[in-house]
Parts: structure tokens; sequence; C-alpha cells
């Protein structure tokens, strides 16, 4: 080390200016203001110097060297004309540097001739060895405690120091206790960086500031942040802004939201991404740069429109106007979903839903009670609200999609249910002893006989549509002022017991009770033939008559 660091004193030489004086007739000039000595002796040669005191004019100008330092030895002689005089210096074997004074003296007063030895044995230290700053930056210092010379250097262009105007130094470095100054330039990334303030010293393991400086989320920014689409497949490109050469990296979450090209880069850039078509529900997707989130909502593939193709009678599946409290069927496609979704009543038992499986249907603005649901059919009550004599606009409202066909309104619209939900054949229709009429079970003429059909209009007292009829009177009856008329095997019933909602069923499900009249034909496919008001039920419906 001490061989190493020879090298510093001729740089101190080379850069001391000579010292000078003047009185009366005597002026004199040093060879020398300074010494940088090493620590301890390195060859045969002792510590020390020389220092050449010239005089320029007079040959008995006097003059003489002194100093205060025990550890540098200089003769006590004194002299009158121009002298050398030499100096030995002791081993450093302290952990300090150590600096005195060489006095000239003469008569016109003193002049200083500055002596610094450095220590034998090398030991550095630094402090803080550590440093946290923010992205914004700062300033800090290094205090550097040693007995020997060193330089510094940074590791980064973001991190630059400058020695301390205190430090006692050279052109080529410091020497002894010092400090260095370090500024922090403003960090414009989002990762945090770190960088090196060395000591430098000319021996391995040399002590060092390690200053770190965090970033910042706010040093990145994308565009746009977000985006909506359909569920066509469609491409973009997303701009990156932040500082430059910081590094950033895109990723995706999913595979129907791909990154196009290079998926990352520094400073400010773009890169490309592509949607790919969506096939079903709506889905959201995200792309990650850094801290930012580019979120993609893609919608729903639509659903196909709705088509109604029919309104029709739901025991009769004749098509024409429609009446309140009339059970009706609407045919087409899209309507509903694929699988058929029935009723369930309400939790109290006492009504059906106007909305099912994601279904509604509007008659106006009165919501149609549901009875069953699907892609091709639906099952519904048409509300008594409907005025009879005008068109009503009929809304089917399915996953968004809408729908809206006019029908006509009539007071009543008969239709009497089959067995087999044909609209045709042996009727829904019970005997006298409840028992369904059928081939092994006929009506006796002269029996009543329970007919089931819908479309029988207003009733009174009035239900509420969806509701079940009441089982106990007062009955919901078809009003006495509207005539229902029962024909069986061309005959007319005598006596219509009963016309009116089915007790304790779902309001719109018309009963009539009739007396099968007597003298009637028997045979198993007698015609039935409901006529309410003007209006009458559809032809082919029949009973077996013993």
């Amino acid at each position: 080390m001490r061989r190493r660091m020879r090298w510093l004193l001729p740089a101190l030489l080379a850069a001391a200016a000579p010292l000078a004086g003047q009185t009366g007739q005597c002026s004199w000039v040093a060879s020398t203001n300074g010494f940088l000595v090493n620590g301890a002796t390195t060859s045969s040669t002792p510590l020390g110097g020389s220092v050449t005191v010239t005089v320029i004019s007079g040959t008995s100008c006097a003059w003489y060297p002194t100093t205060t330092a025990t550890w540098i030895h200089i003769p006590a002689l004194q002299y009158t004309a121009t002298g050398t005089f030499s100096f030995t210096i002791d081993d450093n074997t302290g952990t300090s540097l150590r600096q005195a004074t060489i006095v000239i003296n003469t008569p016109a007063g003193v002049f200083n001739i500055s002596v610094i030895q450095l220590t034998a044995t090398c030991v550095y230290s630094v402090s803080p060895t550590n440093a946290l700053f923010s992205a914004g930056g700062g300033t800090g210092s290094m205090q550097v405690t040693t007995g020997c010379a060193w330089t510094s250097s940074t590791s980064a262009g973001w991190l630059t120091s400058s020695y301390d105007s205190g430090n006692l130094n050279s052109p080529a470095a410091n020497y002894g206790n010092g400090k260095v100054n370090y500024t922090v330039a403003s960090n414009t990334c989002v990762a945090s960086r770190t960088a090196a303030l060395n000591l430098q010293t000319g021996t391995p393991g040399a002590p060092a500031l390690t200053v770190t400086q965090a970033g910042s989320n706010s040093n990145l920014t994308i565009s746009p942040a977000s985006l909506t689409t359909s569920s066509a497949a469609t491409t973009g490109r997303i701009i990156v802004t932040t500082g430059d050469g910081c590094p950033w990296s895109a990723t995706s979450d999913s595979s129907w939201l791909q990154i196009t090209g290079s998926a990352s880069g520094s400073g400010f850039s773009s890169f490309a991404y592509s949607i790919l078509a969506n096939p079903g529900p709506a889905r959201t997707g995200n792309i990650t740069v850094g801290p930012a989130t580019f979120t993609v909502t893609q919608q729903a593939t639509p659903p196909p429109p709705i088509q109604i193709t029919a309104i029709v009678n739901g025991a009769s599946y004749a098509q024409g106007a429609i009446s309140p409290g009339e059970i009706v069927a609407l045919f087409g496609s899209n309507m509903g979903p694929a699988s058929g979704a029935p009723y369930q009543l309400s939790s109290d038992g006492k009504s059906i839903p106007s909305t099912l499986a994601g279904v509604q249907l509007m008659f106006g603005s009165a919501p149609a009670p549901l009875l069953y649901v699907s892609a091709g059919q639906i099952n519904a009550i048409v509300p008594y609200g409907v005025t009879p004599g005008n068109d009503v606009a009929v809304q089917l409202q399915y996953q968004g999609q809408i729908n809206t066909v006019t029908v006509p309104v009539a007071s009543a619209s008969p239709g009497i249910f089959s067995a087999d939900r044909s609209g045709f054949g042996p009727g829904a229709i019970l005997n006298q002893d409840s028992s369904l009429n059928a081939t092994l079970s006929p009506a006796a003429a002269g029996s009543v006989i329970q007919i089931f059909a819908t479309g029988g209009g207003l009733v009174s007292p009035s239900v509420s549509d969806g509701f079940l009829a009441p089982a106990a009177e007062p009955l919901p009856r078809i009003p006495g002022t509207v005539p229902v008329t029962v024909i069986i095997g061309g005959l007319r019933s005598p006596q219509v017991t009963y016309a009116g909602d089915a007790p304790g069923l779902v309001a719109g499900l018309t009963q009539i009770d009739a007396v099968v009249p007597p003298g009637v034909a028997s045979g198993t496919s007698v015609p039935v033939v409901v006529q309410i008001g003007a209006a009458q039920s559809q032809n082919g419906i029949t009973i077996t008559v013993q």
C-alpha cells in the first residue's frame, strides 16, 4: 500500500508554488510550500525531504527553519545566504493522518511549509453505508474516515458526486478524512434502482455507499385504460408512457385477449393486441403493464331475434281475437329458454308469476301471468284489464330482445280443452261423478257434465290476474247478462248450472256445468260446442254418451 500511494507525492509537489518573503534589501524564496509523505519507510532512504531557501538579494540576509512537531526533525541551524536544509519524519504508526508546519523564520516574518503524513497502515470506512431516496431524488453526503489517500466514483449516471470544499485534496486524490456530496436524480421509472458511491483506494474490498431509490407507479400510464366492445373480433393498440429507458412488459390474463408482436419495451412505446370473437356470454379480461391495467369487457353474442308467428287460444289453438282472462299459447322462435320452464306457484301458493326464466309478456301495460315458457312456445293468461273492441299490443321480452305484435280483443273467445291437448277429439270433460268422460265412462242423458274451457271473458266478482279462483262462494261467474249455451249432439242443453272460473284453479280456466240433453243420440263421438255471447268454441270436441 505504501508503494502504491507514492504516486501522490509528485502530484502535490508539482502543484506547490514556491514561498517568498522580502524586507529591506533582503528577499527569500523557498523551493516548495508543502510535502505529502508516506506513513512508513519504504527503502533505506528515510522519510523526509529537503527545502532550498534562495536569497535573491543581500548576502547577509539571515533565516532559519523550525517546527513544533515532535515527529519532524530539523537541524538547528541559521543561514545567512542561500541554503538547503533537510528534515526527517518518523513512521506514522497511528490510524490517523497527521499534519504539521515547518516555519521559515526571517526578519521580514515567517512563511510556512505544510507537511502532511499518511498512516503506515491504511484503514477506510464510510458513513453511512446505505441511503434510501424517494422517486423524486435528492442530495446527501458520505463521510470518509481514513489516514490514507482515496478517490471516489459512482456506478450510474443518475448518481453524481463532488468532493466537499473543505477536504484536503490534490488534483489527483483526497487524503485523510473527508466528505463526498452526491445528488440523486429523479427516477422516472416504476422500478426502484440501486447504485454505489465507491471509494477508490487501490486496494480490494474498499467500502462503498449503496444508494437505493424507489420508483413510482405514477411513472407509467397506458392509453386507453379500458374498452367495451361487441362480441365480434377486433384489434387495437395500447400506448405506454413512461420515462426514457424505463423497461416495461405486458401480460394478458385471458386466452381470448392476446398480445400480438412484442410484449415488452422501454420508454414511450406501444404494442398491439387482438380480441377473439365471443361465442358465448359477456366476458372480461385484462392486460397488465406494470402497475397499469387495460380492462376489456366484451359483450355477449347477441341472442337471435324473437319471432312470434301466432297467438292462439290455449284450448282450441284457434287464431283470432283474444278475450280477458283467456289462456293463450304463443308460437314462434327464440322466445325463451331452449329447455322449457313451467310455472311455480308463489310462496303463499296463491298466484302465478308474471316473469319466468327471464321471459316477460305484456298486454298493453299489464304483465301476463306465465304458465310455461320455452324457445318455441309460451302459455300465458291474458290480463283481465284488456279492453274488448280494441286492439292490444302484445310485447314479448327475453334476453334483451323485444318483439311486439298487435291482436284484436273480443268479449269472449271460447275454446274447449281436449283430453289429449290437441284441440280435437274427446274433450277435457268430467262426468257427474267427476270421472273423466271416455269410451268406458260415458255420460248419461240428463246427467250434468263439467266442461273445461278458456276464453270465457270477464267474471263477477272479478279476480286478480294470475291468482287462483276462490273455491267457495262467491264464485267468479260469467255475468248473467252474457248468455252461455251448450250444444251436445246438436241439441241444446236444457240447463247450464254453472259458468265461470273453475273453483280453486287458476283464474282464466273456465268451467261450464251443463245437463246432457234428454234424447241425445248415444255414441263415442258426440260433438260438444259452447257459445258465450256471440262467440262459439271450435268444432271437433266430443264426448261419449251412453
